[in-house]
């Protein structure tokens, strides 16, 4: 390893810094995090820790578009490039919109927009729209407070800090395992 952390890695170069995990973790008491930002002074491990633990919000994002937003479809309904782009570019759409009134009815609600059910909040929103149309253009504001109103009510509680790493789950199958079945000795 060169001076300041930095150690050759093929191609380009790599920094590797140990540092204190901020929760503890299963018996784990350190982190190292291998990142090609090589420079310490603009990019600090600590800063980069940080970041790293709020990946998981990223995830959850990934999460709530395909389990919630597209309702658990696999693929795209589009075929051409084009369209597919279009596609992605209307979900990334609805969802920041469902969000931004999340983000507007969390200080009701005296949390922040995280800590809103973003599920009810994409059927609630959906609800509205649905209704729109059929509303006169007067009352819309009135409906749009009582949607942020409404979205103030549902809650989630504070998420508890990760205690386990990360591990890769075993897929489940529909067939049931074929397991050798153990014959009984008798004794005569």
């Amino acid at each position: 390893m060169e001076a300041g952390g930095i150690e050759p890695a093929g191609r380009g170069q790599r920094r590797k810094k140990n540092y204190p995990s901020p929760t503890t973790c299963a018996g784990a008491a350190h982190y190292w995090v291998f990142t090609s930002l090589r420079n310490p002074a603009t990019h600090p491990a600590a800063e980069l820790a940080a970041l790293y633990h709020e990946r998981w919000e990223l995830e959850l994002a990934f999460d709530e578009l395909k389990t919630h937003t597209c309702e658990r479809v696999e693929a795209l309904r589009s075929k051409a490039p084009a369209r597919v782009e279009q596609e992605v570019w209307g979900l990334l759409l609805a969802y920041n919109l469902v969000r931004l009134v999340m983000t507007r009815a969390a200080p009701r609600a005296r949390v922040p927009p995280l800590r809103l059910s973003y599920r009810y909040a994409l059927l609630a929103v959906r609800a509205f729209w649905h209704a729109a149309w059929d509303t006169s253009p007067g009352t819309l504001p009135r409906r749009l407070e009582a949607l942020l109103d409404e979205l103030a009510l549902f809650v989630l509680p504070a998420r508890r800090p990760r205690r386990y790493p990360r591990a890769v789950k075993l897929k489940m199958s529909n067939y049931p395992r074929n397991r050798p079945h153990h014959r009984r000795s008798r004794a005569k």
